[in-house]
């Protein structure tokens, strides 16, 4: 099971956390990720427990991962379907 963090607050991280689960449950992945969310400044300490992280503001500290940005998924259409593949390969590897 591949562990997500999405940092982001507000209604934009909740709808981007609908937005992931329901992405990657239409992709056949359902009980093969967990998905949390954390504030931005939170972020940099949570990291390292994470398998994929998911930012949706620009970082204040560096984050020893790869981080997608998560931006395109709030505009929706192609953009997010892109990330949703994008995230689903980083699940299935």
């Amino acid at each position: 099971m591949k562990k997500i963090l999405l940092s982001g607050s507000g209604a934009l991280a909740v709808t981007l956390l609908d937005r992931i689960t329901n992405g990657l449950k239409k992709r056949g992945l359902d009980g093969q990720f967990s998905l949390t969310k954390c504030k931005v400044p939170e972020l940099a300490k949570l990291a390292p427990q994470y398998d994929i992280v998911i930012r949706t503001a620009m970082l204040a500290e560096k984050v020893d991962k790869q981080v997608i940005n998560g931006v395109g998924l709030a505009a929706g259409g192609q953009a997010a379907e892109t990330l949703l593949d994008e995230i689903a390969a980083l699940v299935r590897a």
